[in-house]
């Protein structure tokens, strides 16, 4: 059968010219809330809604912590959620909200534990309607451990990958924990196609039903970027077009869809890193976000998704100058490009949509070099072309439906397209 596109079949949308267009960029505004909890660092913490924010347990330089604590952006303040049945006191836990009621915690670590040397792999759910802490006890769940990645992948279900474990083995392992059944479950994947043995890495869900992966430490910081598709149930590796810096105990959250961010971490053994990062997965790159005033450098912190667009710091430790923070940050993302749209069958800036190519007028002689890559940063197609005519043509017969990305340099500059194809 013939393949035809509709116009809302093929769209291109014009995202920037990279020597011309100002990077992204943001602002901090710190909150300077009332009673706030005592300094700490590798809490857990999750955004609970209506504007709030949940944290349990950490460190704060003299003694482990089992508190808990709600932040009201509306009122500005923390409170403290005093609870008889809660887990026990450790640090290096991740919490991640499972549904809209409920939020999730596993694992962590208290060196003056006597079980497992004080690793931890209990669960708990913490109530928002009732704000109480549940223990489950699962039949099958990951052994015990600290320092790893915990993210909600979708309503109801939880991700969990790598750490460190009782027996100081870094892992690799990924579990999925589903409220519905209450149980953990070990998603099976093959040495070669999961993010390397590490803890301290970060992760985050960056669409439903896909987590991103990245960082963590196994004898140095590492930087691979990593795709959990639930769909398929595998990791996918990313290689990036523009890479981020190798980086250990940060964190990392969603701030629009498709895109996410982390702050901080620990760089360079001091703890002490400021810069925020974006991860773009329609355009796979990396991209250093600009901003005015920052929070002191820090790791083990935690930051959480706020809003559509902000996100919330709190907590953390700078190692170089042995700060510890209970400070509370607000970070505002801005766009600084315009979105414009064209599709098909029609002209904008010098770019011809038509049923199954694309055509570029230019008033250039000399070579082009295009490259368009999938949605995962690999290359699928690309070419060198001589121009001798006002345009040249780029036939997209052969390409399957999805998300692309155009990348096409002439005459010292670099354009680039976001192309969606669905036949």
């Amino acid at each position: 059968m013939k393949k035809t596109f509709t116009v809302l079949s093929l769209t291109f949308a014009f995202l920037l010219i990279v020597s011309d267009c100002p990077a992204q960029s943001g602002v901090w505004e710190e909150l300077k809330p009332t009673n706030s909890p005592l300094p700490r660092l590798a809490f857990g913490m999750a955004e609970i809604g209506d504007g709030k924010v949940l944290i349990f347990g950490g460190e704060d330089n003299t003694k482990k912590q089992d508190e808990t604590w709600i932040y009201d952006y509306n009122e500005n303040t923390w409170t403290q959620i005093n609870n008889d049945i809660h887990p026990d006191k450790r640090y290096n836990l991740i919490m991640a909200r499972i549904t809209k009621n409920k939020v999730l915690m596993f694992g962590g670590w208290n060196p003056s534990g006597l079980i497992e040397a004080g690793y931890y792999n209990d669960t708990w759910l913490f109530d928002l309607e009732t704000l109480q802490w549940t223990e489950v006890k699962p039949e099958i769940k990951p052994s015990p451990r600290r320092s790893f990645g915990l993210a909600q992948l979708m309503d109801g279900k939880v991700l969990l990958f790598g750490g460190d474990t009782v027996a100081a083995n870094y892992a690799n392992d990924t579990w999925l924990f589903d409220i519905d059944s209450n149980n953990w479950q070990r998603i099976p994947n093959g040495i070669s196609t999961r993010p390397p043995e590490c803890e301290a890495g970060m992760m985050a869900q960056i669409d439903t039903g896909k987590i991103l992966y990245y960082g963590g430490f196994y004898s140095k910081r590492l930087d691979e970027t990593w795709l959990f598709d639930y769909n398929v149930k595998k990791w996918i590796k990313i290689e990036p077009k523009l890479k981020s810096v190798p980086i250990a105990g940060s964190s990392m959250a969603g701030i629009r869809k498709n895109e996410v961010v982390f702050w901080g971490g620990d760089l360079d053994s001091y703890g002490h890193y400021d810069e925020l990062w974006l991860f773009d997965l329609i355009d796979s790159s990396w991209k250093n976000i600009q901003t005015n005033i920052k929070p002191d450098g820090r790791y083990a912190h935690q930051i959480v998704n706020f809003d559509e667009n902000m996100i919330f710091l709190f907590g953390g430790l700078n190692n170089q100058k042995n700060r510890w923070h209970n400070d509370t940050w607000l970070f505002t993302l801005k766009t600084d490009y315009v979105n414009d749209n064209v599709s098909g069958g029609k002209k904008k800036n010098n770019l011809y949509v038509t049923n199954n190519f694309i055509r570029l007028n230019v008033n250039y002689a000399g070579l082009v070099n295009y490259k368009i890559y999938d949605i995962y940063g690999r290359t699928v197609k690309e070419s060198n072309k001589e121009l001798i005519d006002e345009y040249f043509t780029i036939n997209l017969s052969d390409l399957t439906n999805g998300l692309y990305f155009l990348n096409v340099q002439m005459n010292k500059k670099t354009e680039i397209f976001k192309l969606l194809i669905d036949k």
